[in-house]
């Protein structure tokens, strides 16, 4: 019994590790990419690579990105031992700002690897810097006139002519006069707010024409909340 048992024993064993052996093996030249800083708009351009290192055929089912961020396959989807593949990439940094991190999840056959995740991240750094980024009254009396100041300062590279700013709600007022800012220079916009008496609290936005910046316009948003 011993005789007959032992030999099919053997050949199943041998017959899974040559299955196993025969897999695809996706491996990638690196799986992330550092962009380091951009302006607020530039787009970042960046190929992954990847060879199928194992001896079965890989089949890429589908790439998905994650917001912002658009991923193409620009090889074939079903590759040969040994055969190369490359994934694009392509973030728009138009609607970003800070410290950005994108995922790329690429789908195939390999049993190892069934999803990779490919990571694109770096620093989006805005044309024009708005301190404070948005200006909250707090908690004010109904007939009070208010004021604060917001700085715009010019980050980027080229000279930028900022227009006549505009709001959206007749209570609040902005002054600035129309400017050019060159490279690190800086303009103090000042916000006036006349609460309406009976309101619970104000809402509304500043809005500075630029040329050069995301939809060429500058949106500070201003918050209030009014006592009785």
């Amino acid at each position: 019994m011993r005789t007959i048992v032992c030999p099919v024993v053997v050949f199943l064993i041998c017959l899974y590790g040559s299955l196993a052996c025969a897999a695809p093996d996706m491996k990638f030249t690196s799986t992330q990419f550092d962009f380091g800083e951009v302006l607020q708009g530039e787009k970042v351009l960046h190929t992954f690579e990847f060879v199928n290192a194992g001896q079965d055929s890989l089949l890429i089912d589908r790439v998905r990105s994650s917001c912002g961020c658009t991923a193409v396959l620009v090889s074939e989807k079903n590759l040969a031992p040994g055969a190369k593949g490359q994934v694009k990439a392509n973030f728009d940094s138009a609607r970003f700002r800070g410290t950005i991190s994108k995922t790329i999840y690429l789908y195939s056959n390999d049993p190892a690897k069934p999803v990779v995740q490919l990571k694109i991240k770096g620093e989006v750094v805005e044309i024009v810097a708005v301190e404070p980024e948005q200006v909250n009254f707090g908690t004010v009396s109904g007939d009070q006139t208010l004021v604060s100041k917001v700085v715009l300062r010019n980050q980027g590279e080229k000279p930028l002519t900022l227009g006549t700013p505009s709001t959206t709600a007749v209570e609040l007022q902005a002054e600035m006069s129309e400017t050019i800012l060159a490279k690190g220079e800086e303009v103090t916009l000042e916000l006036i707010l006349s609460p309406k008496p009976g309101t619970q609290r104000f809402s509304g936005y500043v809005l500075v024409p630029v040329d050069g910046v995301p939809k060429n316009q500058l949106r500070i948003p201003v918050y209030a909340a009014i006592r009785k």
